[in-house]
């Protein structure tokens, strides 16, 4: 009779579900899942650190719409990755994390890397299980992926005991189904899409602010079409950047609350459709007007009244639901309306001039943006990481196509070193396409090592660092508020130097005028590549208005 070890029953169910990549730091407790996915297809990424494998997980999702699939071995690979985990469940982001443990007959008896992991990660998954039986290993694996990805996206864990994954048992005692999870996706009540047909066909000032629930329902056409039938003004946030591109004649940028012009936006209109987006720090309930009337829809019925009750709610998956609106509203026009909030936005861009077009050194950051720009187009992928940086790079870099915009700001967590991750993830879903991370120096730091993995894997992207010397966005706020700024200063470091002395494409740069042949140079090495540039720490954001 055949036999199949526990780490080939994980690797199959992948492979059925058409995953193409495992992100991971092998271990003795997980080593046969390694094993069986290299001899199954599955390509595996090993990385420098387990956080960074999350991350990577994380990216491929952002970049395809697909889970990405990340592993750590026990203990202390376990905890590793918990960062990547938490920043996934905040910003439902969906992903199936393998966790290794010690044999089940070793449990408590202080065997190597052994501890009670399932109530650690419980409270930052959608599903959390403990496999018992090798034969079960297939039906556990749908049920996480299924978890993963049915209603609002999220992190899903699966722990394997080491035992089970060597353990051969007979194909013959193992079921592995073809399919686990649902095709179809529910559409909207059709009382409640009723209700929102009336409301957009009364109001004079409608707004869409459409949410990361577009791209995980892939419903950039049917979000296009409908602001096209409608003439409504849309701004677009986290995963939702480049559904309907920034260069579109209805699409404003990005919605933040925090910036006072989306504010006034908010203020005057007499419509606000939220499509699949949440009341958060940077979106906040209280900035709506007790007069704004409101339509929200969401896959999570729970969070629709969440923070602001609407108008209208429509609990349904929002391509289907804009399938259902688009079918039932006429052709409209918001012609002045729409000529307003363009108006308003070149405003700021011309108020934005003198930054964008400094000459001073060190470098202005949005000198550095408008650099940037030049080399982004709708085959090229921009993630953004850092604090300013971040934050400069959604204000001012236009997201120009669905997945072509990877950003910290996907959740909520404020996750700082993703960008290198999310950057490898992305050149290995599309590596026809170019990849630019934008990052700060601090948040560069934490996952630097990655360039080794995307050196050993030949994977070329390009890092460019707005490099202040010190945790900016922490070292202005405290300026002058407080006696001292500590642990707020770094130096002045070469970190394209170091990207050299493992193989890989540096460059250094100090003047404005420098900065495009640099880039253009790093993208031409062919190799991952790093772009150090130097720029002012005085100068931050202050979210005074979208770019």
């Amino acid at each position: 009779m055949a036999k199949v070890t526990g780490g080939a029953l994980v690797a199959q169910v992948m492979k059925n579900d058409g995953i193409k990549h495992l992100f991971g730091l092998v271990g003795g407790h997980i080593y046969p899942i390694f094993e069986s996915c290299v001899e199954m297809g599955i390509r595996v990424i090993d990385v420098r650190h387990e956080e960074s494998a999350a991350h990577m997980a994380e990216g491929w999702a952002l970049a395809t719409g697909k889970p990405g699939v990340c592993t750590g071995t026990a203990g202390p690979g376990f905890t590793n990755m918990l960062t990547g985990i938490a920043n996934s469940f905040m910003g439902g982001t969906p992903l199936l994390a393998l966790g290794g443990r010690a044999s089940v007959e070793e449990f408590d008896t202080g065997a190597l890397q052994d501890f009670n992991q399932i109530d650690v990660v419980k409270p930052m998954t959608k599903f959390a299980r403990a496999v018992y039986q090798t034969e079960r290993i297939p039906d556990y694996m749908g049920m996480a992926l299924r978890h993963a990805t049915s209603g609002r996206p999220g992190p899903t864990y699966l722990e394997i005991p080491k035992d089970l994954a060597f353990k051969e048992v007979d194909v013959s005692a193992v079921q592995v189904s073809e399919c686990h999870r649902m095709q179809s996706a529910p559409a909207g009540n059709p009382k409640d899409v009723e209700k929102a047909l009336e409301l957009i066909a009364k109001a004079k000032k409608p707004v869409v602010v459409a949410g990361g629930g577009i791209w995980w329902s892939q419903a950039q056409k049917e979000l296009k079409e409908f602001v096209e039938k409608a003439d409504i003004p849309i701004y677009t946030r986290s995963s939702a950047r480049g559904s309907v591109p920034d260069d579109h004649p209805l699409c404003m940028g990005p919605g933040f609350t925090l910036d006072p012009g989306f504010q006034g936006v908010l203020a005057e209109a007499d419509l606000l459709i939220m499509l699949s987006t949440r009341f958060a720090f940077t979106f906040r309930a209280r900035f709506l007007p007790p007069s704004l009337k409101v339509i929200r829809v969401d896959i999570e019925p729970s969070e629709i009244c969440a923070g602001r009750a609407p108008d209208v709610g429509i609990a349904g998956d929002v391509r289907m639901v804009l399938q259902q609106l688009v079918g039932g509203i006429k052709k409209m026009s918001h012609k002045e309306w729409v000529a307003q909030l363009r108006d308003g936005r070149e405003r700021m861009r011309e108020a934005f001039e003198p930054m964008l077009a400094s000459e001073q050194i060190p470098i202005n950051p949005l000198r550095l943006c408008r650099e940037i720009t030049k080399f982004l187009d709708r085959e090229t992928i921009v993630c953004t990481d850092g604090g300013d940086m971040c934050v400069w790079g959604n204000l001012a870099l236009p997201a120009l196509g669905p997945g072509l915009f990877l950003s910290q700001a996907s959740s909520i967590f404020g996750c700082l070193g993703v960008g290198i991750p999310y950057g490898i993830a992305a050149k290995l879903a599309h590596p026809e396409k170019r990849v630019i991370v934008f990052t700060g120096d601090g948040s560069f730091g934490l996952t630097l090592m990655e360039f080794d993995t995307a050196l050993r894997h030949n994977i070329p992207f390009v890092t460019i660092i707005g490099n202040d010397k010190c945790w900016g966005m922490i070292h202005r706020s405290l300026k002058g508020q407080r006696p001292m700024t500590v642990g707020c200063e770094l130096v002045h470091r070469r970190y394209d130097k170091i990207v050299e002395a493992m193989g890989g494409h540096g460059e250094y740069v100090e003047k404005p005028e420098d900065i495009a042949p640099a880039i253009q140079r790093a993208l031409d090495s062919g190799l991952p590549a790093c772009v150090n540039v130097m720029t002012d720490p005085e100068i931050g954001p202050g979210l005074g208005g979208a770019l």
